[in-house]
């Protein structure tokens, strides 16, 4: 595995990053085009899972958001989710210029603020072929808006996950579990 700066177009602005190469024999390899949530940049542990990736055989381009980082912007530190959505799509076209990049198979990854990005990005782009959402950062507001949760005791129920509210004095009460059972597909399956 070996790492080199990058950097490329993002409509005038420069955004830049890593490559990390695949640890691979192939003439070619699958990409997973990564980028931090909200104002991290990629000096953040971004090179803990680029190195991960790699060591698995797939190479990874790892980039700054426009205004953060070492990428170029400005105003320094405006947060844009359109933006920075759009700056998914350029870091993929980049990638597909590298010689080493199988175009057919690229996948994306982005945590928190940027896990929201990859969901929008994996719903439009078809060069997407697979995105991973860690903790991805969509409507709190509009999703505990829509939930209507079950009272068990000091805990409430949101679709199937359990949300600690506090008890007397301030205790948690522990998180509740759905009172039924798993409904069986038509395969068995749970």
């Amino acid at each position: 595995m070996t790492r080199r700066d990058i950097e490329f177009d993002a409509e005038g602005v420069i955004l830049r990053g890593w490559f990390y190469t695949a640890n691979s024999d192939a003439a070619t390899a699958p990409v997973i085009v990564m980028a931090h949530g909200l104002s991290a940049v990629k000096e953040m542990y971004l090179d803990d899972y680029a190195e991960h990736f790699s060591g698995a055989g797939l190479h990874v381009l790892v980039f700054d958001h426009r205004n953060f980082g070492a990428s170029d912007g400005e105003p320094r530190q405006e947060i844009d989710p359109v933006a920075q959505t759009r700056d998914y799509r350029h870091a993929i076209t980049y990638a597909k210029t590298l010689p080493e990049v199988d175009g057919e198979k690229i996948g994306i990854w982005g945590s928190s603020f940027s896990g929201g990005h990859v969901q929008v990005v994996a719903a439009y782009d078809k060069r997407v072929k697979a995105a991973v959402a860690q903790v991805p950062f969509v409507s709190g507001i509009r999703q505990r808006a829509s939930a209507r949760p079950a009272r068990v005791g000091d805990a409430a129920v949101h679709g199937g996950v359990g949300v600690v509210q506090p008890g007397p004095q301030g205790a948690c009460a522990g998180v509740a579990e759905r009172d039924h059972a798993p409904q069986r597909g038509a395969g068995g399956g749970v």
